[in-house]
């Protein structure tokens, strides 16, 4: 039987969650790559609703909270990949590869509906595009192979002539966007959630 949890331990159970995902991103940031499918989980428990479960978004009604948004602006007339969260850079022995920016300066509020759903963070060569919530919910479900998301659209090479795949530094600027979003509001307070304190 499931047990339905009070507003305190929702409170307690998305903070321990921010937590782990914090903890993550520095595993990630240290080289492991493997950690951004624990990510992905992490962030769909905060934000993916489906018809078995309720984000703990949803449940602490925490939906009106404004998320901070790092992305560029999307230029329609562009023909190469559009990589929104992202910035390509050239190291000597390694090549050409995408990097999550992890500045707070490029972070301005949205509501959490364009952040997760809305807002397209990537769309490849092909046209093909991919939000906030397309990105997580494949990874997540798809056991984190990076792979699942790979297209023909990938169009940037690497210093041995393999596609990049953008996924997993993007997933690190969404875990970076949600902890800075956090970081500022009172769940507390902010949570329309009714609880009766006895």
């Amino acid at each position: 039987m499931k047990i339905k949890l009070q507003k305190p331990q929702l409170i307690i159970l998305l903070k321990e969650k921010l937590s782990k995902l914090d903890q993550l991103c520095a595993v990630f940031d240290s080289g492991n790559e493997e950690a951004v499918a624990d990510m992905a989980k992490v962030i769909s428990l905060i934000f993916q609703n489906t018809e078995t479960s309720k984000s703990l978004l949803h449940q602490l009604k925490l939906g009106h909270i404004p998320i901070y948004c790092s992305a560029e602006f999307y230029n329609p007339k562009s023909l190469i990949n559009y990589l929104g969260l992202l910035r390509l850079k050239r190291k000597a022995e390694l090549g050409w590869n995408y990097y999550p920016k992890l500045n707070s300066e490029d972070l301005k509020s949205v509501s959490s509906e364009n952040w997760w759903q809305n807002k397209k963070v990537i769309i490849d060569s092909l046209g093909v595009s991919y939000s906030r919530a397309k990105i997580i919910k494949s990874i997540s479900n798809d056991d984190g192979e990076l792979d699942q998301l790979d297209t023909s659209g990938w169009n940037i090479k690497d210093g041995k002539g393999a596609k990049i795949n953008p996924i997993a530094a993007t997933i690190r600027q969404i875990a970076f966007e949600l902890l800075a979003s956090f970081n500022e509001i009172d769940i507390s307070k902010e949570s329309k959630l009714y609880y009766k304190v006895k």
